[in-house]
C-alpha cells in the first residue's frame, strides 16, 4: 500500500496535476483499498487546519504583504547596499543581505523571492549581471526567509511534531546566518570567475547611520516577535497579529506609503496565498494519516537501521530522500506529509528534536530552489523572464552551499542548539 501511495503521487505529479490535488487523490484512492470510510478524509481535512497555532501562517503572510506596501523593502535594500554594495559582486551581496534582514519580517521564502526579486533582479540585470546569475542569487537567498525567525515552516513543523516553536526559532538563527555568509562567498567567487567588476561608491559612516535609522523599523521587528515568543509574552499566532498591527501603523505613520485604499488588495492577495497553503496542508494531512496507519515511521527506521547501524549514515540517507522529494513536491507539503515520521525517526536515532527539526527544515527548503517544481526558483525566473533551464548551471554552486550548510548542521549540533540552550534551557 505504501508503494501504491507513492506511485500514485508520482504519476499524478508527472501528468502535471497541482500538488495539492495529487496528494489528496493519491490518499483517497489508497483509502479505498484499505477499506477506510470516506468520512475520515473529511475529518482529517478539517482537523488538519483547525488549529489556533496555524492561524499564525495567514497573519504572517498578511504582515509580509503590508510590509511590501509600506515600502519597508526599499529601506532594507538601501541599508544592505550601504554595508556591502561597494564589495565585488555588490548587488549580489545586497540581495543576500537584504534577504537575511527581510527574513525577520515575513517568515516566507516565496514573499522574499517575490518582494526582493522584483526590486533587485531588474537592477542587477541593468548593471550588467546576467539574468541567470541574478535568478540564482535571488532564489537561493530566499531560502533564508523561512529559516531565520519568524519562520512559517518552523511554526508548521513545531505544531506537527509538538516541539517548542520558540526553541525552533532560536535554532534557526545561526544556520540562517551561515547560509547567508556562504551564499555571499559563492557570489564573490562567481563574480570573479565571470569578471563582474561592477562596484558602487563607498558609503560614508554618516550614510550608513542614516540608512540604518531609516530601516530601524524593520530591524527591530524580529526582536519584538522572537523576543515575545521566547519570553512567553505571546504565542506564535499572537506574534503574527502583532506583526500585522506593527506593519499597518509603520506603513501609515512612519513611511506613509501604506494607504487605506491598499487594504482590499492586500487582504485579497494574502487570503489567496494563505488559502493555497492551507489547502496543501489539508490534503497533506490525509496523506500523513495514511502513512501513520501503514506504520511508515517504523518502516523507515527499521529499513535504515537494517541497511546501516550508523545513525549518521541513516540521517544522510534521509537527507538524500528529502532532496529527491524536493525535486517534485513543495516544501510545505513535504513538511506536513513527513514531519511526524521524520521527527520520530530522529528521536529513535538519538538526535535532539530541535537539532533534527532545524536540519530537516533546511534540507526541505532546498527543494524550493531545485527544478522542476521549486517555487522560489519559479518566481525568480518569472521576474527575470527566463526559463528555469537557463538558470540551472549557475544555480548548482549555490545549491551546493545550501547542502554544505545542512551537513555542517548535522555534524555540528551546536549550530542549532547553542541559542535555544542559552535562552530556553
Amino acid at each position: 500500500m505504501i508503494i501504491l501511495l507513492f506511485v500514485l503521487l508520482a504519476s499524478l505529479i508527472f501528468i502535471s496535476y497541482p500538488i495539492a490535488f495529487a496528494i489528496g487523490i493519491a490518499a483517497l484512492i489508497v483509502m479505498q483499498f484499505l477499506d477506510l470510510p470516506m468520512s475520515l478524509a473529511i475529518t482529517q481535512t478539517f482537523g488538519g487546519i483547525d488549529s489556533f497555532s496555524l492561524m499564525a501562517i495567514p497573519f504572517f503572510i498578511l504582515a509580509g504583504q503590508i510590509m511590501g506596501k509600506a515600502r519597508i523593502i526599499e529601506q532594507i535594500v538601501d541599508f544592505a547596499n550601504s554595508l556591502v554594495g561597494r564589495l565585488r559582486g555588490g548587488l549580489g551581496h545586497v540581495n543576500i543581505l537584504a534577504s537575511m534582514i527581510f527574513s525577520g519580517v515575513s517568515g516566507s521564502g516565496v514573499a522574499d523571492a517575490s518582494a526582493i526579486g522584483s526590486l533587485l533582479i531588474p537592477s542587477m540585470v541593468k548593471q550588467g549581471y546576467k539574468s541567470d546569475f541574478s535568478v540564482a542569487v535571488t532564489a537561493t537567498s530566499a531560502t533564508i526567509g523561512p529559516i531565520i525567525p519568524p519562520s512559517i515552516p518552523l511554526i508548521l513543523y513545531g505544531i506537527l511534531t509538538r516541539q517548542s516553536i520558540g526553541r525552533l526559532f532560536l535554532g534557526g538563527v545561526i544556520p540562517g546566518i551561515l547560509i547567508g555568509f556562504g551564499l555571499m562567498g559563492m557570489n564573490y567567487l562567481i563574480c570573479v570567475k565571470r569578471d563582474y567588476v561592477f562596484r558602487q561608491e563607498r558609503t560614508s559612516l554618516k550614510g550608513v547611520i542614516v540608512t540604518f535609522c531609516r530601516s530601524i523599523g524593520a530591524l527591530i521587528m524580529p526582536l519584538i516577535i522572537v523576543g515575545g515568543i521566547v519570553s512567553g509574552v505571546f504565542t506564535a499566532t499572537e506574534a503574527g497579529v502583532i506583526a500585522v498591527v506593527y506593519g499597518f501603523f509603520f506603513g501609515m505613520l512612519v513611511t506613509r506609503s501604506f494607504k487605506l485604499h491598499h487594504i482590499p488588495k492586500v487582504l485579497i492577495d494574502s487570503a489567496t496565498t494563505a488559502a493555497i497553503v492551507m489547502y496543501i496542508i489539508a490534503m497533506a494531512t490525509i496523506f500523513s494519516n495514511i502513512l501513520s496507519r501503514l506504520r511508515f515511521q517504523r518502516l523507515v527506521v527499521t529499513t535504515l537501521l537494517d541497511f546501516t547501524g550508523d545513525p549518521t549514515l541513516a540521517v544522510l540517507l534521509i537527507i538524500v530522500f528529502l532532496l529527491f522529494l524536493g525535486l517534485f513536491i513543495d516544501p510545505t507539503a513535504v513538511i506536513v506529509m513527513f514531519a511526524p515520521t521524520l521527527s520520530g525517526a530522529g528521536a529513535k536515532l538519538g538526535y535532539d528534536p530541535i537539532h533534527f527539526g532545524v536540519l530537516m527544515i533546511v534540507v526541505m527548503l532546498i527543494g524550493a530552489v531545485t527544478p522542476p517544481v521549486g517555487s522560489m526558483l519559479f518566481i525568480s525566473c518569472s521576474i527575470a523572464k527566463i526559463s528555469i533551464e537557463e538558470s540551472f548551471v549557475v544555480l548548482l554552486p549555490f545549491i551546493a552551499v545550501l547542502v554544505l550548510v545542512a551537513l555542517v548542521i548535522l555534524f555540528v549540533p551546536q549550530t542549532a542548539l547553542w541559542l535555544p540552550n542559552i535562552f530556553l534551557p
